[in-house]
C-alpha cells in the first residue's frame, strides 16, 4: 500500500477512519435504533442491537486473545490490538450489511439494492484499513467474515421467528403479497 500512496485517496481512507471509529459508530448505532423505536420495528430493534453489540463483544474478546501487533508504518494511531479489524468487523460488516440486510427484511423488493450499498460500504471501509497501513489484509478479511456471521446469524433467526413472514420470506400484508 505504501507505493500506492497519494494524498487524496490517504484522505479518503482517514474519513473512514473517522466514521468508523468508536465515537461515529456509537452515535450512528443509537440513531438507528431510535428510528426502529420511533417506526415501532421491535424485531429491527432486537436485530439491530444483537449484531452491533454481538460484533462489539466478539471484536474485543478476539483483539484480547490473539494481541496481534500492528503494522508499524500506520498512518493513524490505533492503541488496540490488530485482529480482527474493529472498523471492518463492527462499521462495515455489522452495521453496513447488518443494516442492508433488516431493511431488506422491511423492504423485500429493494432489499439487492439494500445489500449491494451495505457490501460496497464494508469493503470500502476494509480497504481504508490496509490503505492507511493499521491493519494486516487477514485482519480486515477476518473482520469482514466474524461480522458478516453475525449478520447472517441474527437474519436468519429474526427471518425464522418473525410471526409477519412467509416461509419464502415475504412479508405478509405487503407489497409481494398483494401481487400474488
Amino acid at each position: 500500500m505504501e507505493d500506492a500512496e497519494l494524498p487524496w485517496l490517504v484522505s479518503v481512507a482517514k474519513a473512514f477512519n473517522v466514521i468508523g471509529g468508536f465515537p461515529v459508530a456509537l452515535a450512528t448505532s443509537i440513531v438507528i435504533g431510535v428510528v426502529f423505536i420511533a417506526v415501532r420495528q421491535w424485531w429491527a430493534l432486537w436485530t439491530w442491537a444483537t449484531i452491533v453489540g454481538g460484533a462489539q463483544i466478539l471484536s474485543t474478546v478476539t483483539k484480547i486473545l490473539v494481541d496481534r501487533p500492528r503494522p508499524v508504518e500506520a498512518l493513524v494511531y490505533e492503541p488496540s490490538a490488530s485482529y480482527p479489524s474493529s472498523h471492518a468487523m463492527i462499521s462495515g460488516a455489522a452495521m453496513g450489511i447488518g443494516l442492508a440486510v433488516i431493511l431488506g427484511i422491511i423492504w423485500p423488493n429493494r432489499h439487492r439494492l439494500f445489500l449491494t450499498v451495505g457490501v460496497l460500504y464494508a469493503v470500502a471501509m476494509a480497504w481504508s484499513r490496509t490503505y492507511l497501513l493499521v491493519h494486516w489484509l487477514t485482519d480486515v478479511v477476518g473482520g469482514l467474515l466474524f461480522g458478516t456471521a453475525i449478520v447472517f446469524i441474527a437474519a436468519g433467526v429474526v427471518k425464522q421467528r418473525r410471526p409477519d413472514t412467509k416461509s419464502d420470506g415475504a412479508v405478509v400484508g405487503g407489497e409481494e403479497e398483494a401481487a400474488a
